[in-house]
Parts: C-alpha cells; structure tokens; sequence
C-alpha cells in the first residue's frame, strides 16, 4: 500500500488550498494523479468528470495533476501532463481519440515515479494511457468506469487478456447503475456508484445572452455529430416543432455542416461549433430547452445534468443513463428513443407551456445541485481513504 502524506492545515498548501478543508471529516491531503486515456484536446463525458472532480479536490486542499493524450499546460493550477499524440478510432459507435503508441508506456511510468498517494485511472481498460498507469502503479489505484451498452467486444477481448489489470484496482467505481451493470457482464466486482457530478460554481442560471440568439425560442443540442446522439431524430422532430411554434434550433458542437443545415431551415439552425467551458452556460442557460435524442451508448448524462444546473429543463431519450438523471431530478421529460413524433410533442409542451418551464426549472436546479461535486467528491475521497 502507499505511504500517504499526512499533512495537515499547518503544511505549506497556500491559504486558498486550506480553506477547502473546512468541513473535511478527513485531515489527510493527497498527491493525486488523474488519467485519462481520452485526448486532452477533445470534449467528452470521461473528461468533462475528470475536470469538475478535479477542480473540487484541488479546491479541497489536495494536489492534482492530470496525464492525458495531448495534454498541455494548465487548469485552474492543476498541471495537465502529455502522455503523447492520439489517434481516431471507431468506439460504441463514436469515434475515440486514444494513444496507442508504444512510447505511452515509457512517458506513463516516468511519470508515476513522481510519487503520487492516488492513482485514479478512469476506463482502466482503455489502451494505453489507462492500462500503462494501473500496470505500473504502486500507490492506491482506483479506477473509474464510464461505459455502458448491450455488448463490448472490446471488454470481451480484454476479458481474456486484461484480467490481471482489472484485479490491481484496490478500488471501482461505476459512474451509474447503468454502467455497474455493463462492466460486471465482464470484470464482476464490488463496484460502488459514484455518479457522474456537475460544477455548480461554473455551470448556474446566467443573464447575459450570447450573440446569435433571436427573441425566438430555442432548443439547444449539446454533442458531436454522431448518429448514436440522435441528431437526425431531433431535425425530423424540428420539422413538426416548426409547424407549430417559431422558434430556432442551437447546435453546440463539432461535425456539423452548417451551410448545408442553415439552407434546409431557412435560417432557423444555429450552428455554434465547440465552445469552451466558460462560453458553454451562457448557451445552455439563454436557451428554453435542451434536447438530448441519444440513441444509446451513453452510461450517465453529464449534459442533462450541466444544462439542469443552468436552470434550463431537458427533453431527453428514455436509455438507461438518461432516465436515472431525468427520474432522480425530475427536471426534464422522458421520450421514446428514436421516436421523432414524441419528441417533438415534448418539446412543443415545454416550449408553449410556461408554468411547465417554469415547474422543471425549479426542480432542475434543486435536483442538479444534489450531484453537485462539492457533495461527490466527498465519497471519491472515502475511496481513496479507506485503508487508513
């Protein structure tokens, strides 16, 4: 087992680190390491959960770096390290960016020898960032699983060749009941359900309104263009929401072709493209609504979630990671996967009806802030603990 730090209020943290310990049960503060095998460059789900827990530990009094696929520089203090250049590959119907070069294993174990309390790895079976880090782990390695789906190949092949990782992990956590499901086909375990958390220090009800946004209505959508995000049931719903509302649509996000989409709609598209963590609730809170038309392969919905912090409710696909948001908060409303009828009936209800706005706004924001980080943090640090 590692050696901790044992350091107290009266260690060198700076006095900002030390007021995040008041109201710790823990006196203990951690040199954590994050891994990501996902590229640093790139917005995700696994990212976007390793940002928000690891600006709230940091805020927390604990150290924290980062080790991610084109990682770079710095966040809020917090060192991003470079495991080295990713590559696209074709995953649960998305396209993953990944380093798979051999020079991974090297840049990882190099890195390890820094003497890190906590190795916190998330999809610890993701080549090769994640798999170098819990090979060559000798501290306290907890590893977090975000996947979910019917079938992996991927998690059958390493089934039978990756066992041997999966057993070092003195800790698991899946980010919902969803995922604990999936990966236990495959690696059973005592796996604990820490779910996926909002930063509700960035992500709350702003007034200014960006650029773009007409008096009109609005329905944003938050993802990639990819067809397991339901984009094309959303634009076949848009279709019947148009007939009886005036109103536009929001595109947040990369792959779009925005000529092409803006001609089809007269001018009724807005394509935003990427934008950055400080850009982003400005959007989600300017907007009415916020549709997520997933067609599955998403285990927790950290976007339902950024989007109810943001006062704004959300009209959503009822697959397993949605509706364990939806159902928790109860800021949103549930539709038949793929069904562009009903999702543009719940969309016109939620766009005509304002006291039913007004009615998922407020348990929106109260059920948000139960997943806010301040509380998860709390039992990821009991993971990372608990042999004391």
């Amino acid at each position: 087992m590692p050696s901790f730090h044992r350091l107290f209020l009266v260690s060198n943290f700076n006095d900002k680190a030390n007021s995040g310990l008041q109201g710790r049960d823990a006196s203990i503060l951690m040199k954590i390491l994050m891994v990501s095998p996902y590229s640093w460059a790139r917005p995700g789900g696994v990212n976007s959960h390793i940002k928000g827990l690891s600006r709230e530990l940091l805020s927390r009094g604990h150290r924290i770096s980062i080790i991610a696929p084109d990682g770079k520089g710095e966040m809020d203090g917090i060192e991003i390290l470079n495991a080295g250049k990713s590559i696209p590959v074709p995953s649960n119907g998305s396209i993953a960016r990944i380093a798979l070069s051999p020079l991974v294993f090297k840049r990882v174990r190099s890195t390890l020898e820094n003497g890190y309390d906590v190795i916190h790895v998330h999809e610890p079976l993701v080549p090769f960032v994640s798999i170098a880090s819990v090979i060559f782990s000798d501290s306290r390695t907890v590893g977090t699983f975000h996947s979910s789906g019917s079938r992996s190949v991927p998690y059958g092949f390493a089934k039978i060749t990756l066992k041997g990782v999966h057993e070092k992990l003195d800790c698991l956590i899946a980010v919902s009941d969803a995922s604990r499901r999936f990966v236990s086909k495959y690696f059973p375990g005592d796996y604990k359900v820490i779910p996926n958390g909002v930063d509700t220090g960035l992500f709350f009800p702003r007034e200014t309104r960006p650029s773009g946004f007409a008096g009109a209505p609005s329905i944003l959508f938050l993802g990639r263009n990819e067809p397991r995000k339901g984009f094309s049931t959303l634009l076949e719903a848009f279709k019947i929401v148009l007939r009886e509302i005036d109103c536009f649509l929001v595109v947040v996000g990369s792959g779009f072709d925005s000529r092409s989409l803006e001609k089809d709609f007269q001018d009724k598209i807005l394509i935003a493209g990427e934008l950055s963590d400080e850009e982003l609730p400005s959007y989600i809170s300017a907007s009415n609504v916020l549709c997520a038309p997933s067609l599955g392969g998403e285990s927790f919905g950290i976007v339902l979630l950024e989007a109810m912090a943001c006062g704004t409710p959300v009209v959503a696909s009822d697959i397993a990671g949605y509706c364990d948001v939806v159902k928790a908060t109860g800021g949103g409303i549930l539709f038949r996967k793929g069904n562009a009828s009903e999702l543009a009936s719940s969309l016109i209800r939620v766009l005509k009806h304002e006291n039913l706005r007004n009615e998922l706004k407020g348990k929106a924001i109260s059920g948000a802030n139960e997943f806010s980080w301040k509380k998860l943090a709390i039992e990821v640090e009991k993971c990372y603990q608990q042999d004391l």
